[in-house]
């Protein structure tokens, strides 16, 4: 976001509690979008921006920032335990665990981390931001990504790949297989076949 865009999302936070639903909305779109490029900086938007008397509630990530920054942000080396989320039942912040996928949303970025929202739990997951295979575009906000640790998660390397590729990928396995598998049983007719006629 260029300081013009942010200027007037600081203007839209101001005017919280005099918008319309639709406008209300529209605000916490552009808000979880800015905390995709830039968590920090959307969550001290809105600490700085937003009226008390506004009763907006800001998105999850938004709130999760400040737990994210003394829990995870420094400590990315060392495994932690899972950390409920604020304001949320059965919903954690947490580290990804070694030979585990997770697809979701790129939801969150600092300088040290990747937030993705896992769509199987609900929590939101906190890689190690230069542990990661790949970079993470700011258009890739409402993409889904698979993000997967084959050894160690702390320490290792996350294969990151999109949702539509690693799909494909899992098809691609599932053909060979199949293929292969078919090839195998043909060859052991043909086999068979051909002992029974030498006999």
């Amino acid at each position: 976001m260029n300081k013009q865009m942010i200027a007037e999302l600081a203007a839209r936070l101001e005017q919280a509690g005099s918008l319309s639903n639709a406008d209300r909305v529209a605000l916490l779109k552009d808000i979880e979008r800015y905390a995709a490029r830039d968590l920090y900086g959307a969550a001290r938007l809105c600490k700085d921006h937003l009226p008390k008397d506004a009763d907006l509630r800001l998105p999850r990530i938004v709130q999760s920032a400040p737990r994210i920054a003394k829990y995870f942000e420094e400590r990315m080396h060392r495994q932690r335990s899972a950390i409920d989320m604020p304001l949320e039942q059965d919903r954690q912040l947490r580290q990804p665990e070694a030979g585990r996928s997770y697809t979701g949303p790129v939801v969150g970025t600092t300088p040290n981390c990747v937030v993705q929202l896992d769509n199987e739990t609900g929590d939101f997951i906190v890689h190690p931001r230069n542990s990661l295979v790949r970079e993470f575009e700011p258009s890739e906000k409402d993409v889904d990504v698979a993000i997967r640790y084959p050894s160690a998660a702390i320490g290792g390397v996350g294969l990151v790949r999109s949702v539509e590729a690693a799909v494909q990928g899992t098809a691609m396995e599932m053909g060979m297989s199949a293929s292969h598998g078919h090839e195998h049983s043909t060859r052991a007719h043909h086999l068979s076949h051909s002992m029974e006629m030498s006999k």
